[in-house]
């Protein structure tokens, strides 16, 4: 039996949107923390994550998702925050606009509604953030933080998304390896 780490996302794809987020990593990394940056071709919002599935559960996601009918919606990418929180930085995300977070959540129900008749857990919240930056260490977090604080409103332009990936991940000493197994839409 073959397992597959699996997620579902959406991926940023607007070039613009890209260099300007890969620039406030860039800015964050010269205040002297010590994060590893996620790679502007692995910038995503992850709607679920499914975690380790056995390989014939893929044709199961992939069944159950292709009935899934969503508009074509635009994400404005606004704000910056951090988990667990802004005293205590793991992650370092990017946010966005409230209409996008309506229309990613109304995605994310009808994703949840659909793998739980599947069989899949339902998660029982989903907060719409693209990871930046993923902490090593505590070195230089109040600066993070006043830098974080200071960009709470800062947009970093729009992008329309009208594809769910079904995506594998392959951790690596590198980094994860994304690939696409699946796109509805």
């Amino acid at each position: 039996m073959s397992l597959v780490r699996t997620f579902i996302a959406l991926d940023l794809e607007d070039e613009k949107v890209k260099a300007n987020i890969m620039e406030a990593q860039r800015q964050i990394l010269s205040l002297g923390i010590d994060a590893k940056p996620v790679e502007a071709e692995n910038l995503h919002f992850t709607i679920k994550f499914l975690g380790e599935i056995e390989e014939s559960k893929v044709s199961r996601v992939v069944d159950a998702l292709s009935h899934i009918k969503f508009d074509p919606f635009k994400v404005t990418y606004r704000g910056m925050g951090a988990f667990p929180s802004l005293s205590h930085i793991n992650v370092v995300w990017i946010g966005v606009d409230d209409e996008s977070s309506k229309s990613m959540v109304s995605l994310w129900k009808k994703t949840e509604s659909t793998l739980s008749d599947a069989g899949f857990p339902a998660e029982n919240r989903f907060d719409p953030h693209l990871t930046i930056l993923r902490m090593k260490s505590g070195l230089h977090r109040l600066e993070l933080g006043e830098y974080i604080r200071k960009s709470q409103d800062t947009n970093f332009g729009e992008d329309s998304t009208s594809k769910i990936k079904i995506k594998k991940s392959v951790l690596t000493p590198k980094g994860p390896i994304y690939t696409d197994l699946h796109i509805v839409g």
